[in-house]
């Protein structure tokens, strides 16, 4: 295996992420052979801007179309109706950060799998990804063993807070964002949403220089 790196960082709340989702799986099915993947959670909606989703529906109600008519991807009645409409559902990245987190230990090679479930279940679903048991179906979806022990264990809160501050750290303030490193060197190959076709010319010439 390579020693190259391609790194995801997202957020599970993150509606660009959702449209970026088919992107980004069909990246890593032609490169996964040939560059290590990590998948990083950059805690969007953590701390003060933890709360309904009603204070944000206006702006959802605007942003949402473009995201579709930018990548083609669709939100499901159920989050519309379900979610969006009755506006009671508090936001927050922290648990299903933490689920994140809880999965790469268990199967890191699911990770990115377990990501696109978790906005699987939101946005086409219309499921509550801070509830734990919704949290537990998404990784038995992917095939993912002893998912809730993990997820209670105080060391995978503490990664996903230090986790948090890696992103930051990294300067990384907009998601999704990909990046490439090769030993040291880093390489960033897309922030916001791009096509896969011009993300994987990118990449492509990149694992074979």
């Amino acid at each position: 295996m390579s020693e190259k790196r391609l790194v995801y960082v997202f957020d599970p709340l993150c509606g660009w992420c959702y449209g970026f989702s088919p992107v980004v799986r069909s990246l890593y099915e032609a490169t996964r052979r040939r560059a290590n993947w990590e998948v990083l959670a950059g805690g969007m909606v953590v701390g003060d801007r933890v709360g309904p989703i009603g204070r944000l529906s206006e702006f959802l109600k605007e942003a949402l179309p473009r995201v579709e008519g930018t990548t083609g991807v669709r939100f499901g009645q159920a989050f519309t109706t379900e979610i969006l409409e009755r506006g009671t559902l508090v936001l927050s990245s922290l648990e299903p950060s933490r689920a994140l987190q809880a999965v790469k230990t268990l199967a890191n090679d699911r990770a990115l799998a377990y990501a696109v479930g978790l906005q699987k279940a939101l946005y086409e679903d219309g499921r509550d990804v801070t509830s734990l048991e919704v949290l537990g179906e998404v990784a038995e979806a992917v095939r993912v063993v002893g998912f809730e022990i993990e997820y209670m264990k105080t060391e995978t809160y503490e990664q996903t807070l230090a986790e948090f501050r890696l992103v930051a750290d990294m300067g990384i303030t907009g998601f999704p964002t990909l990046l490439g490193f090769d030993g040291e060197s880093g390489k960033v190959f897309s922030r916001g949403w791009s096509p896969f076709e011009s993300v994987f010319e990118s990449v492509n010439r990149w694992l074979e220089s």
